[in-house]
């Protein structure tokens, strides 16, 4: 998959969050790289925006 690839490439232009939301799966992975952590959320929970305080998302 080129999920990996565009990690890398996002993170070495200096994006400061990524996300790779799988249907199949109903998961979303959200890439913080100032903070270094990776965090994985099912479609039923919110999904906080690291880069807009107080942001949020919910999948349905």
């Amino acid at each position: 998959m080129d999920y990996f690839i565009k990690l890398f490439q996002y993170r070495t232009a200096g994006v400061e969050e990524y996300w790779i939301v799988d249907p199949e799966k109903e998961q979303i992975f959200v890439y913080q790289f100032k903070k270094e952590r990776m965090e994985q959320y099912s479609f039923q929970e919110e999904v906080p925006a690291g880069i807009y305080e107080g942001f949020s998302i919910k999948i349905r």
